[in-house]
C-alpha cells in the first residue's frame, strides 16, 4: 500500500490485524427514538402520545422537557445523508413503542408505515439498519402510579402488552430488518430509576427494587428472544448492557461495592446470554466503586480488559453498541473516539469483536441533565434544523474509509 496510507493507519492503529476482514467489520451509529425524535402531533391530534418520562415531566420531577429532540423523525432522511456520507456500514436507531401503541391494545399503523419508510431510506443507501425495541421509555398508559413497584417491567399493563408489540414489529420488519436488540440497558435505566432516583420512577437507594426490576427486564428479553425466533430463525438478536470499568476503593476492604459494580454489569447478562447471538454492550468510562459513582474516568484500557472479559466470560460475537464523551467544542470527543476506537481495532485480532458504534449521531436530549451534555458528532442548528459537523466527523470518515480500503489476511 501507499505510504502515506500506511502512516495513517499507524496513526489510527489500523495497520495491523488479521481476525476480521475489510468488509466485515461494522462501523455504526447509535441513537434512541425519544432522545432524538419529535412528536409530530399535538395533544387531541392523531398520532400524539407520552411517555413515561413526558408524564414524569409534567409532575415536575425533570428540570428539562424534550420537546421535539432534534427532529428525527420528521428529518429521517436529513440524518441518513449525514451517515452515508459518513461511510458507516449500520445504522442503530429505536422504535417508540408509545409512539406506535399510544393507547393500551390500538396501534399507530402510519407511525409503523414512518419507521418503513426510514428502513427502506437506510438499506436504499448502503446502510444495514438495527432496531432496538426498547430505549429507556414506556409508554404512559403503563406509568399510572408513582408507586415503584408496579413501574416499568412491574408493570403488569406493560407486561401483557409486551409480547404483542414485539410480535407486530418484528413481524412487520422481518423482511427488510436483519438485526433486533429487545432491550437498552436495563441496567443502566434500573440503577438510575432505583437507586440514584434521577430517573423515573424516582426512587433512591433500594437495592432490592434494582434487583427486581432488572431480573424483571431479563424476562421481558427472554420473552422477546422466543418470539424473534419463532418467527423467523435466521434473524439475529443482540444484547445492549452498560459496561462499567469499576476500580476497587482501597478502603472497601471486603470489595462490597466492587462487587455490587460487577453485579451491575452481568446480572442482567448472565440470564439473558443463552437467547442472544450478538452480545452488544456499551463502554463510557472506569468508574470508583462508591455509594455515589458519580467521577466519570476516561479509560480506553478498561474498554480492553471488559473486552477481553466479556469474550472469556460468554463466547459470543460482540459488538461495541455505544461509546462517546460528552464535550461542547469536540477537541475531546476526537481524542476519546480515536484512543476507543484504536483499542477496538486491536481487540478485534484477538476476540470475535465485529463492530463499533458511535454515541451519538447529533447533540440530543440526554434523559436527566437534559441537553447540556453534547455526545453528539454533529450539532443540531434549531434555526435551520441542520446537522453541523464538529471537526472529529471527518475523523471518523477517514478511520471508516481507511479501514474499508485496506486488504486483510483471514
Amino acid at each position: 500500500m501507499p505510504n502515506f496510507l500506511m502512516s495513517l493507519l499507524v496513526v489510527f492503529g489500523l495497520a495491523s490485524y488479521s481476525k476480521a476482514a475489510k468488509n466485515d467489520f461494522w462501523w455504526g451509529i447509535s441513537t434512541s427514538s425519544y432522545q432524538t425524535e419529535d412528536v409530530g402531533a399535538k395533544p387531541n391530534e392523531a398520532g400524539f402520545f407520552k411517555t413515561d418520562w413526558d408524564v414524569y415531566f409534567d409532575r415536575g420531577k425533570l428540570k428539562e422537557p424534550k420537546g421535539d429532540g432534534v427532529f428525527s423523525y420528521t428529518e429521517y432522511k436529513r440524518d441518513i445523508a449525514t451517515l452515508k456520507d459518513l461511510g458507516v456500514t449500520h445504522y442503530r436507531f429505536g422504535i417508540e413503542w408509545a409512539r406506535v401503541e399510544p393507547e393500551k391494545g390500538k396501534y399507530n399503523m402510519e407511525a409503523i408505515k414512518h419507521y418503513h419508510n426510514i428502513v427502506n431510506e437506510l438499506i436504499a443507501n448502503g446502510i444495514t439498519p438495527v432496531i432496538c425495541l426498547w430505549h429507556w421509555t414506556f409508554p404512559s398508559w403503563g406509568f399510572d402510579s408513582e408507586n415503584p413497584e408496579v413501574f416499568g417491567w412491574m408493570n403488569a399493563n406493560l407486561v401483557e402488552r409486551w409480547p404483542d408489540f414485539v410480535r407486530l414489529m418484528v413481524t412487520e420488519f422481518k423482511d427488510t430488518v436483519k438485526i433486533y436488540a429487545p432491550e437498552n440497558e436495563p441496567n443502566a435505566q434500573s440503577l438510575a430509576g432505583f437507586f440514584l432516583g434521577i430517573f423515573p420512577p424516582g426512587a433512591k437507594y433500594s437495592l432490592s427494587l434494582f434487583r427486581k426490576h432488572v431480573d424483571t427486564s431479563a424476562d421481558a428479553f427472554i420473552v422477546a428472544s422466543k418470539i424473534i425466533r419463532s418467527i423467523d430463525p435466521k434473524l439475529q438478536i443482540m444484547s445492549i448492557q452498560n459496561m462499567i470499568q469499576w476500580e476497587k476503593a482501597w478502603w472497601d476492604f471486603f470489595g462490597y461495592f466492587y462487587n455490587l459494580g460487577q453485579e451491575f454489569n452481568f446480572r442482567h447478562l448472565d440470564k439473558i446470554i443463552d437467547h442472544i447471538d450478538i452480545l452488544g454492550y456499551n463502554y463510557y468510562y472506569r468508574v470508583k466503586a462508591s455509594p455515589f459513582p458519580n467521577e466519570r474516568i476516561i479509560d480506553p484500557e478498561g474498554l480492553r480488559s471488559l473486552t477481553q472479559t466479556l469474550a472469556d466470560k460468554y463466547k459470543k460475537p460482540m459488538v461495541i453498541a455505544e461509546n462517546g464523551w460528552p464535550d461542547d467544542k469536540g477537541d475531546v470527543k476526537k481524542d476519546y473516539m480515536e484512543r476507543h476506537v484504536k483499542v477496538a481495532l486491536e481487540m478485534r485480532e484477538k476476540v470475535n469483536l465485529k463492530g463499533y458504534f458511535y454515541w451519538s449521531l447529533v447533540d440530543n436530549f440526554e434523559w436527566s441533565v437534559g441537553y447540556k451534555e453534547k455526545y453528539g458528532m454533529y450539532k443540531f442548528n434549531a434555526t435551520s434544523k441542520a446537522l453541523e459537523p464538529y471537526p472529529f466527523a471527518l475523523e471518523y470518515k477517514k478511520i471508516i474509509s481507511n479501514d474499508k480500503s485496506v486488504e486483510v489476511s483471514k
